[in-house]
């Protein structure tokens, strides 16, 4: 593991452990990480490993308890601190539905917070054969998770793996297209070329920046660049969103072969598909040994919350009611998309094993038919 990097990945749970390990073989040598989780098999000779809740759960797992991961991580997320030491930016990988991912995940992004490290969580949520147990507790989850990180992406299995059949390798290949596509994220990061986006110019652009979707494509050929825009237009992990596209982040990735022409293809390809008038940044890595032939890129699309992007469309020329910006209503508890709003800096309310903050339904299984 190299000490100098100031970017950390951290894989939580046995499923983001996964990922973390595939990112690693995808990058190779210098990547900077820790596996945690609350049941010590996960952790191997020779990696770095953090076990949470260890009076507590003794080193057995939760069990799949989202509670029981909680209250182990609050009890013991000190551990991290031997690995985030001159750490600027932290990458999370886990998996929500299940209990170490989902419990420990928002207390590590705390930890992280009250320590001044900015966090960019990739979460997936589970597949729809799971069960609707699984999928409450992450739909659960992620709000705090959203509200609590500087930047999150949640990734649909279902959506990373297409039409795969056979279980093994529905699971293999989704450990292995996002560890695949983080992987060129990092390398990105940690190798830029002519134009930069190193980890300092990261970490401003995700201070704030919100929900976001996330995917990776590598063509090559004599159309590469345009190739490789259309793939990313109808890529299914960047066709559904909350909220209109506010900014974009694009890694491209290429050998000593990559041109000007093509950049400037890739740059004008993807504000015309996703918003000519955002934020845009471009950053390149130049790899002769790795990409020479192919051309890699990753993108990041950043979203706007829905009552901005309604604000937006009523300030837009033509728009209904004068251009006049409408008043927001707001829900006083902060419900839903914003999680625990005002209480977000509250401590949880845990009562006999319970964590109260979260609501009775979701706790509880309950179907609400609106």
């Amino acid at each position: 593991m190299s000490t100098a990097s100031s970017l950390l990945l951290i894989g939580i749970g046995t499923a983001g452990s996964a990922v973390a390990r595939g990112i690693r073989r995808a990058f190779g040598e210098g990547l900077r990480y820790v596996l945690v989780d609350t049941d010590a098999r996960t952790g191997r000779d020779g990696e770095p490993f953090a076990l949470l809740g260890g009076e507590r759960l003794s080193g057995r797992g939760a069990g799949g308890d989202v509670i029981a991961a909680r209250l182990a991580a609050e009890e013991s997320i000190d551990v991290l601190d031997a690995s985030i030491e001159g750490v600027r930016l932290a990458v999370i990988v886990t998996a929500l539905g299940g209990g170490t991912g989902g419990g420990a995940t928002l207390e590590a992004v705390r930890h992280l917070s009250a320590r001044g490290i900015p966090s960019v969580v990739f979460a997936t949520m589970p597949f729809r054969f799971e069960g609707a147990n699984r999928q409450q507790n992450a739909r659960g989850m992620a709000p705090m998770i959203e509200e609590a990180a500087n930047a999150t992406f949640f990734i649909a299995l279902d959506r990373l793996v297409g039409e795969t059949d056979l279980v093994e390798q529905a699971m293999r290949q989704a450990v292995d297209t996002l560890a695949s596509g983080i992987a060129l994220f990092w390398r990105l990061v940690e190798k830029p070329g002519y134009i930069r986006l190193d980890t300092e110019r990261i970490r401003h652009l995700v201070a704030h920046a919100g929900r976001g979707r996330f995917a990776t494509v590598t063509v090559q050929g004599p159309d590469r660049a345009a190739d490789a825009v259309d793939a990313l237009v109808r890529a299914p992990l960047l066709a559904e969103g909350s909220g209109a596209v506010r900014s974009i982040l694009c890694g491209v990735l290429a050998g000593e072969d990559l041109r000007l022409s093509e950049v400037a293809r890739v740059s004008e390809g993807l504000r015309t598909a996703f918003g000519s008038h955002t934020t845009f940044d471009l950053g390149t890595v130049n790899d002769e040994a790795t990409f020479t032939g192919r051309l890699s890129v990753v993108v990041l699309l950043f979203e706007s919350a829905t009552d901005e992007a309604a604000d937006d469309a009523a300030l837009a020329p033509g728009a209904a009611g004068g251009g006049k910006k409408k008043a927001k209503v707001r829900n006083p508890l902060q419900t839903g998309p914003q999680g625990r709003g005002r209480f977000n800096n509250a401590e949880p309310t845990v009562w006999n094993g319970e964590d109260l903050d979260i609501p009775t339904f979701i706790r509880r299984n309950l179907h609400l038919d609106f």
